[in-house]
């Protein structure tokens, strides 16, 4: 049978990753109630275009601000906003397409491709972070795919209640900061096993 433990943590570059995503949003709101201001202006405004242009920036700036306590599953809901967000930009380039504003037209396209394409990309930083330890080594959170320290290269490496510290044969020391409270218990039986493989290696 494989033993294997998972360890809630902060990672520091996935938290700095998560304000830039709430002031992407807070960028997207205000080009759209640029959108709606410049269709305003003009002798014909389209109720319609300006008052969906509003809404979703309403909602993508409410967001920027408080979304932590709209949904307990971040990842799913910043994605649906990405989504929500780049649906109106686009629908923002149709309508300035009709009416010949093409430069117009062309800045939403490239808008709602980037949110896209940020869709995408964001889904990793805002699922929970863990430290993974089992047969292998320890697993430990990256930008695009998870690192493997293996138990030869571990050098020591305790968990306590508030961190997980690794010292590498290599002379490099890494440390999180755990997310979750760890008992004695817990913390007595994954240090014997992390002990158990690394003096072996």
């Amino acid at each position: 049978m494989t033993t294997t433990y998972h360890i809630p943590i902060f990672f520091e570059p996935f938290e700095k990753q998560k304000k830039a995503a709430r002031l992407l949003h807070l960028l997207a709101g205000f080009l759209m109630i640029a959108n709606a201001w410049g269709d305003f202006k003009n002798p014909t405004p389209h109720l319609l275009f300006i008052v969906v242009q509003i809404a979703a920036a309403l909602v993508l700036i409410s967001y920027a601000f408080t979304g932590k306590k709209w949904s307990a599953n971040q990842n799913a809901t910043n994605g649906l906003i990405r989504i929500l967000a780049a649906a109106v930009l686009f629908y923002a380039a149709s309508y300035f397409y009709s009416i010949n504003d093409s430069l117009r037209s062309l800045l939403q396209v490239f808008g709602a491709c980037g949110l896209l394409l940020l869709f995408f990309t964001e889904r990793k930083i805002f699922k929970q972070c863990v430290v993974t330890i089992d047969e292998k080594g320890v697993h430990t959170p990256a930008n695009l795919k998870d690192r493997l320290i293996e138990w030869k290269d571990i050098d020591n490496m305790v968990i306590k209640n508030d961190f997980v510290s690794i010292n590498t044969v290599q002379n490099h020391f890494i440390q999180y900061e755990t997310g979750s409270v760890l008992s004695e218990l817990q913390m007595d039986e994954m240090n014997a096993y992390c002990r158990s493989k690394f003096t072996k290696s």
